[in-house]
Formats: C-alpha cells, sequence, structure tokens
C-alpha cells in the first residue's frame, strides 16, 4: 500500500498579501438580506411561478393554496429584497422578478439543488 502524499502545511506568512477589493459593508447587508429573503421554501415557490410569468396576488394565491394575506406579505419580502418588482394594471398589481440577475439567480440554486 503507498502511503499518502503529503505537503507541508504552509503559513499565512509565506504567502503574499491577496489583493482584491472587499465589498462595502452596505452591500454585505444588501446580499445577507436577498440570501434570507430566498431561504424559505414559500417564497422561493412564488418566485419559482414568477419565473415562468408575472402574476396579481391572487393567481399566486390560487396556484399555492395559501391566503391572499400570506402571498401579499411573502411579496413584500421579496420586494424589500429588490428580488421582484410592482406594476400595477387597473385594480390588480403584478409582480415579476426583478431582472435577469434574479432569473439567473434561481436558475442556478434549482440546478444546484437537483444535483
Amino acid at each position: 500500500m503507498e502511503s499518502p502524499v503529503t505537503h507541508p502545511s504552509p503559513s499565512c506568512d509565506d504567502h503574499p498579501a491577496h489583493e482584491h477589493t472587499l465589498v462595502s459593508d452596505e452591500v454585505l447587508q444588501q446580499a445577507a438580506a436577498i440570501c434570507a429573503a430566498l431561504g424559505e421554501p414559500s417564497r422561493l415557490r412564488l418566485l419559482e411561478l414568477l419565473h415562468q410569468q408575472p402574476h396579481c396576488v391572487s393567481e399566486l394565491a390560487a396556484e399555492t393554496g395559501a391566503s391572499m394575506s400570506s402571498v401579499s406579505q411573502r411579496l413584500k419580502v421579496l420586494a424589500t429584497a429588490r428580488l421582484v418588482t410592482r406594476t400595477r394594471d387597473g385594480k390588480h398589481i403584478y409582480y415579476a422578478l426583478a431582472d435577469a440577475h434574479v432569473r439567473h439567480i434561481l436558475e442556478e440554486v434549482f440546478d444546484h439543488a437537483t444535483e
């Protein structure tokens, strides 16, 4: 049986300082808010439905079996995290994914979760 190859453990002093720019505290806070908003299955379900097409609250409630009040509260969290946008059309407010970044995040998360 071969013995495993061992490499000496480098110390932190052996490596030059990494040159990169850290994101601002404001960007970290926004990123954390996005992750928190994504971290609940019922909100992810709404985003999955919005990935297909814009919906109003009553459509989302009917498709998820949740109350309109619950859906509205979940959408408020998603809107605060800038993951969805709202557009008024007569008496209805339609929700949609905020932009291509959100669409891409969802696709990557769902793809990774199915691996």
